[in-house]
């Protein structure tokens, strides 16, 4: 068994996976796991760490390694993955190589567009080929919403909502129709210009904390996979390892 660790801005995953099978899953926030919070690793062969945030990431390697006596792998730009990859690797965040190569591993020979509705949204492109081919980087739901309120001062806080017809008749049902609208419109428009600019035709899916409810934004998101980060790291352990009996 092998654990592994995606660090976000928001939350932390950790998933204990017994080869391709997921054992165990657990999410802490990610304020919880800097103060110093990790879960009992529990007997493993070998730990994997995808972090996107640098501060948290030597203090939460120098605990698991404190705990199971392994050295963690960590994601970074030259770290095998099977995938090819058309974007300057060091800009790319590790959590972002762990959505692609969990989507490969998923839904092989698929052309796919995966929406990673986290603190920020990402949008990741998957070619049946092998190769990751780009995306875009958007505020997250929760972030558009903070900054109309931050950057208001008669506007209130507000949490996603349900999708919304454009005209409404109060402050807090409006917002939630402008944001679910923006959202609605701009997953659509982004899925159509890559397929006009690639010319092929691509599933949908979307990941992250938010899925669930961002999925109902966008008539073309067919489905939610939220661990694929999770798969797509085990499965980099697994081809860069061999696990231990």
């Amino acid at each position: 068994m092998i654990l592994t660790v995606v660090v976000g801005n928001t939350n932390t995953r950790f998933a204990w996976f017994n080869g391709p099978r997921l054992a165990k899953f657990l999410i802490l926030p990610t304020p919880v796991v800097r103060g110093g919070r990790l879960p009992k690793p529990d007997r493993v062969a070998g730990v994997a760490v995808a972090s996107v945030v640098a501060e948290v990431t030597e203090a939460v390697i120098e605990r698991l390694h404190s705990s199971t006596g392994l050295e963690p792998l960590v994601v970074g730009p030259d770290t095998r993955t099977g995938l090819r990859f058309d974007y300057l690797r060091r800009d790319l965040g590790a959590d972002r190589v762990c959505v692609a190569v969990g989507t490969k591993c998923s839904l092989p020979g698929r052309d796919v567009i995966v929406f990673d509705f986290g603190t920020a949204t990402t949008v990741n492109v998957v070619l049946r080929e092998g190769t990751f081919a780009g995306g875009a980087i958007l505020p997250g739901v929760q972030m558009s919403l903070d900054c109309l309120a931050a950057g208001t001062a008669g506007l209130p806080r507000m949490v996603p909502g349900r999708k919304l017809g454009p005209v409404q008749r109060t402050t807090r049902t409006a917002i939630q129709a402008g944001v679910s609208a923006l959202y609605a419109g701009g997953i659509d428009h982004i899925v159509s210009q890559v397929e006009r600019g690639l010319r092929r035709r691509f599933l949908v899916l979307a990941t992250g904390g938010a899925a669930s409810i961002a999925r109902r934004y966008g008539r073309r998101i067919r489905s939610v996979h939220p661990g694929l980060a999770s798969e797509g790291l085990g499965e980099i352990w697994y081809r860069n390892n061999r696990p231990r009996e």
